[in-house]
């Protein structure tokens, strides 16, 4: 055995070392054994735990049940609104901008002029006059608990009614303001008499705007219950400066998105409009409103290609593209367009502008296929509607890539669109010349044939080698063949030219046709349209 074992000792080692590491395996797999056991013992002991909790506690009552699932459905029922809320709202971000700054105890500044009626003292109420008999039992009710003396106010309290630094703060949401506005309008909004139920715009539809505003204004900066009655008046001078501060931010900021001349009378009217109501008008002032649009078109360069020196086809370009085929320029719109007029020049400028800023060379054509709006389903009701435009520019890839990325992000402005289809094409020009460098090709590669010669001694075919006893003038000749063979060869990928675009190659003059559906949610405006 121990010569045995002298002469096999590395077998003996690695026998031993096999042993060993055997054991430690076994020693390891025991103890995960051991742990699963006790973790399933764990996991059984909790199972018996939960079940016999579970059966000792009582179901919910069909009441209770009834109340969660009520709360939960309004719960999502909010948030499907919150969501549906960038579908068409472009006012929207101007809106939160303006309800952040109000509740904001900072010093705000803008360097546009203040509406004058927002930081004029609100008038006092008028209060009914009180009978004899009312004024004696007032005035004993007043003997019997004399109030105590108000307190003097605070630093802090002075701080907030102060109007000069304005740090009066206004803690209101979208939500509470689109619910006091829809108040207002069911006790301001008369409606029209109409024999056969058609929609009819009041002559005094703008008084009436006016006055929803005005009411909606003094109940944002009315004093709070909390607020003591020998300083609500104090509370209102400086709330009033405060929204007035935050309104003339408010209407510098929708200046940016319309080329009308939001003066405050306009601002009113977007600021309802950001809260539901949509903007309505005469008829006459909307014609005044789309000529206006017009001369802002013509003289600015938002449109991406005008013709500067030819008026007449400018002056052209710009009526098919803001009138297209559902406005006549010289009649009034009917009751039944405003709104939507109103709302396709919102859109299209949006379009322009989204074009300038994308580098689009030249808009050739807008057509809109929806004037009124199509809903997504069947329902004539449906909650969002569709607007299409088919757009025909030209540009380069570029800055089509930068207005097709504009459009899917446009969501973040509230502003929803869905691109339908793409087509690219290059110019007519451009394709007729690449058919004739096609068929140059073509009919270079038939006539012109390799050049192959014969190793006689090797009996191997040689591409280009000319032939024994082949003179210095048919060498050259059958060079020059070859050539034109590599450099017609289209299918070649060693040669230079292989891969080059022959259609498209002149990448500032490509045409560009985007069919794009905006989204507008209309489900939680005030009026129906």
């Amino acid at each position: 055995m121990k010569q045995f074992i002298l002469k096999n000792i590395v077998l003996v080692v690695i026998l031993g070392l096999t042993l060993i590491g055997s054991i430690v395996l076994l020693f390891f797999v025991d103890g995960k054994r051991r742990t699963i056991d006790e973790a399933m013992a764990t996991i059984e002991e909790n199972a018996r735990t939960i079940e016999s909790i579970d059966s000792a506690r009582k179901p919910n009552s069909v009441a209770e049940s009834e109340t969660r699932i009520k709360a939960d459905t309004e719960t999502l029922s909010k948030k499907n609104v919150q969501i549906y809320r960038h579908f068409g709202k472009p006012y929207r971000q101007a809106l939160l901008k303006l309800l952040k700054n109000i509740a904001s105890s900072a010093e705000l500044s803008t360097e546009l002029p203040l509406d004058p009626s927002l930081v004029a003292k609100p008038k006092p109420k008028v209060e009914p006059e009180e009978t004899e008999e009312e004024v004696e039992e007032d005035e004993e009710e007043v003997a019997e608990t004399k109030p105590a003396t108000p307190a003097a106010p605070t630093d802090e309290e002075k701080a907030v009614f102060n109007p000069e630094k304005n740090l009066v703060v206004l803690a209101f949401d979208e939500d509470t303001l689109r619910a006091k506005l829809a108040e207002i309008y069911a006790e301001v909004h008369q409606e029209s008499e109409s024999s056969d139920d058609t929609f009819v715009i009041p002559d005094t539809i703008q008084s009436e705007r006016t006055q929803l505003f005005e009411k909606l204004f003094d109940a944002i900066i009315e004093a709070p219950e909390a607020v003591d009655p020998a300083r609500a008046e104090d509370f209102r001078k400086a709330a009033a400066a405060k929204f007035a501060q935050a309104f003339a931010i408010f209407r510098d900021d929708v200046q940016d998105l319309t080329l009308e001349n939001v003066n405050d009378r306009v601002a009113h009217e977007l600021f309802l409009d950001a809260l539901g109501l949509p903007r309505l008008m005469r008829q006459r002032d909307c014609k005044n409103y789309i000529d206006y649009l017009y001369e802002k078109y013509l003289s600015s360069d938002i449109i991406p290609g005008l013709p500067e020196d030819d008026q007449i086809e400018k002056e052209r370009l710009v009526v098919d593209f803001i009138y297209g085929k559902n406005l006549n320029r010289q009649a009034l719109p009917v009751p039944e367009m405003v709104i939507p007029i109103i709302r396709n020049f919102q859109i299209k400028e949006d379009l322009f502008r989204r074009m300038k800023d994308s580098g689009i060379g030249r808009l050739i054509s807008m057509t809109a296929g929806a004037f009124y709006g199509s809903t997504l389903d069947s329902d004539a009701e449906g909650p969002i509607l569709s607007f299409t435009y088919t757009l025909e520019m030209m540009g380069t890839m570029d800055a089509f890539d930068k207005f097709i990325n504009s459009l899917q992000g446009a969501y973040k402005n509230d502003r929803v669109y869905v691109i339908k289809d793409i087509k690219f094409s290059a110019p007519y020009e451009d394709l007729i010349n690449a058919n004739a460098v096609v068929a140059t090709h073509m009919d270079s590669g038939a006539n012109n044939t390799a050049v192959v010669r014969r190793n006689p001694a090797a009996g191997q075919v040689i591409p280009g080698a000319p032939p024994a006893g082949a003179t210095a003038q048919q060498t050259a000749a059958d060079q020059t063949a070859t050539a034109l063979v590599s450099t017609y060869e289209l299918t070649d990928p060693h040669h230079p030219e292989y891969g080059q675009p022959l259609i498209g190659e002149n990448r500032d003059e490509i045409k560009c046709t985007i069919v794009v559906n905006y989204l507008f949610y209309r489900a939680d405006n005030i009026t129906p349209q």
